[in-house]
């Protein structure tokens, strides 16, 4: 599904979604859903939930986007 958002900055609500899925740990495929959704989000990803993805201060919600899909074998 392509972004809702088609790269740059993405709504609120999805990025305050993304970052309750990175505090649950939620898996499945309205988890990966999201993830897609952000996918090319340039907005910066706030640093304490980098720390928990282990990304680096100044990842971007599209980074994260793609490091969760890929810990949750979303493309499988």
């Amino acid at each position: 599904m392509p972004s809702e958002t088609g790269g740059g900055a993405a709504p609120a609500h999805l990025r305050n979604a993304f970052l309750e899925l990175i505090e649950s740990d939620a898996r499945g495929p309205a988890a990966c859903e999201l993830a897609e959704q952000l996918s090319a989000c340039t907005d910066v990803l706030p640093v304490e939930y980098g720390e928990i993805l282990g990304l680096p201060a100044g990842s971007t919600f599209a980074q994260a986007a793609a490091t969760l899909r890929a810990a949750l074998d979303c493309d499988a």
